[in-house]
């Protein structure tokens, strides 16, 4: 599993078909095997066995042939997953790697914790664990960006605390500058006066701003081209 595939980049590697039934022997191709049963997970496959595919990626991990980035993304993706057992076995998997291992581990867990997918809810245990991430050196931008969209969102509809809309624009512009581009579309919805209402100081709609965001990612986000064109083609005020 390739590194970069974190968090919802579900595109799975060429499968050759004589591996679709293997079985799981001690001496399998280890990366092969989960690789197939990663691209069955990438197709909400039925066929998939979730507690057995955690048991191989855990396995594979141990041995050295899966990053803890693609373990992050594996559990995310069994997190979001409507397979049956999936959520919870995605915060087991995350639980028992250990999510203090990676800082990858450790955004998707406190997704989970706010969001409760995979178990129990902990909003605020979720938040301290996106602070400490932003804090730490080891963090990459983009898991940076993404701590940051997701306190944006906490923010903005008042998730374990009083809506802010203020610290949600700026949140959301600070994980638009660390490369999370769909930040640009909650940018442009505000400005649009979607959001229900305006930070103090600011005049909403703004259609000019609003604009702005859209066309910073509309070559690359279907939602802003969208918002874009509905933009420049009505009337003027």
């Amino acid at each position: 599993m390739q590194a970069d595939r974190v968090f919802l980049k579900q595109d799975s590697g060429s499968i050759a078909k004589d591996v679709e039934d293997m079985p799981m022997y001690a001496d399998s191709n280890w990366l092969t095997q989960v690789e197939y049963e990663w691209s069955l997970l990438a197709r909400n496959d039925a066929k998939l066995n979730v507690q057995r595919f955690c048991r191989h990626v855990t396995t594979a991990y141990k041995a050295g042939f899966v990053p803890l980035e693609s373990v992050a993304t594996t559990a995310n993706s069994l997190l979001i997953s409507t397979l049956p057992g999936a959520p919870s076995s995605g915060r087991q998997l995350l639980e028992q790697i250990g999510v203090d291992r990676h800082p990858a581990l450790r955004v998707v867990y406190a997704l989970s914790l706010i969001a409760g997918t995979g178990g129990h809810v902990d909003v605020a245990q979720g938040h301290i664990i996106l602070h400490d991430v932003l804090l730490d050196a080891e963090t990459s931008d983009r898991l940076k960006g993404l701590a940051t969209a997701a306190l944006a969102d906490s923010a903005r509809l008042g998730r374990g605390g009083d809506i802010d809309l203020s610290v949600a624009r700026q949140l959301y512009r600070q994980a638009f500058d660390l490369g999370i581009r769909g930040a640009a579309y909650n940018l442009g919805l505000y400005w649009e006066g979607r959001w229900g209402d305006a930070a103090p100081g600011d005049i909403v709609p703004d259609i000019a701003q609003a604009i702005q965001w859209y066309r910073r990612v509309a070559s690359s986000d279907k939602r802003c081209d969208a918002r874009l064109k509905i933009l420049l083609t009505q009337p003027p005020a």
